[in-house]
């Protein structure tokens, strides 16, 4: 795992769709030795990227909510848009990652109950296709049990998302529990702490930087894109120049708009 992880560029994507640009962006990451990472584990992964991998064989891990695995439950996220409505619900999803993890639990729960919408289905991934995915070389890996934000979880809390993401693996006879992305790349001392405690090997960030001198296998740099990015986007990022300027151009937008 260490060679896989190591002193190695690693992006990671989220959802995809239709008019991708996933085959140059292949083509790319073959040639200069990425790893793929996916968090979430949308089901836009499994139609759209999973049947490109076998051409590219390029190293690829799915970072999964175990909650949702076999249901059509929503990512809260995209429920939270859909009750509040698209602007002041994308707004909202951005505040409430820096709630306390049980005010924001019972934030959204209190939407469900008040709101006149039906409740929002969404198509989710089954035990079925992750299994045929890691028997395809993919490696199904942990990303929570109901995707909290891990520096506003209590240790109770920290706990209870990796046994159940735990159990889950272990009922699926699946491999990955140990490697771990920290939702939306959240993460403080504690979280570490009980990461380590709770049988985490590797762990992830969302960071959008090259690989750190200094290997932390608690805290993995990656590289973000999307399906959408285009090709000399994509080799820009790879050279880590991207990494260096967006902070600059985002001080420079704070200080021209205060």
């Amino acid at each position: 795992m260490e060679k896989l992880f190591s002193n190695r560029k690693i992006v990671v994507y989220h959802k995809f769709c239709s008019n991708h640009q996933l085959e140059a962006h292949l083509s790319i990451l073959q040639k200069e030795d990425v790893l793929i990472t996916v968090d979430d584990g949308d089901v836009s992964f499994y139609k759209y990227l999973f049947p490109l991998l076998h051409k590219y064989k390029i190293p690829t891990v799915l970072f999964i909510i175990t909650e949702l695995i076999d249901t059509n439950k929503p990512f809260w996220w995209d429920e939270l848009v859909y009750l509040l409505g698209k602007e002041e619900g994308e707004k909202r999803v951005w505040e409430v990652k820096e709630w306390p993890n049980q005010e924001r639990v019972a934030y959204i729960n209190q939407l469900r109950v008040e709101s006149d919408k039906p409740s929002l289905k969404q198509a989710q991934l089954t035990t079925e296709q992750l299994k045929e995915m890691e028997r395809a070389g993919v490696i199904i890996a942990n990303h929570s049990h109901t995707h909290p934000m891990f520096n506003q979880c209590s240790e109770v809390e920290l706990r209870d998302e990796f046994r159940q993401s735990k159990h889950f693996f272990d009922k699926a006879g699946l491999k990955g529990f140990n490697l771990f992305a920290y939702p939306n790349g959240n993460v403080n001392q504690l979280a570490e702490k009980v990461a380590k405690e709770e049988g985490i090997s590797h762990a992830f960030l969302f960071d959008h930087k090259l690989p750190a001198k200094k290997y932390d296998p608690y805290r993995i740099s990656r590289l973000s894109i999307t399906d959408q990015t285009r090709p000399s986007k994509l080799r820009f990022i790879l050279s880590g120049w991207h990494s260096k300027i967006l902070p600059l151009r985002r001080s420079i937008y704070k200080l021209i708009n205060g």
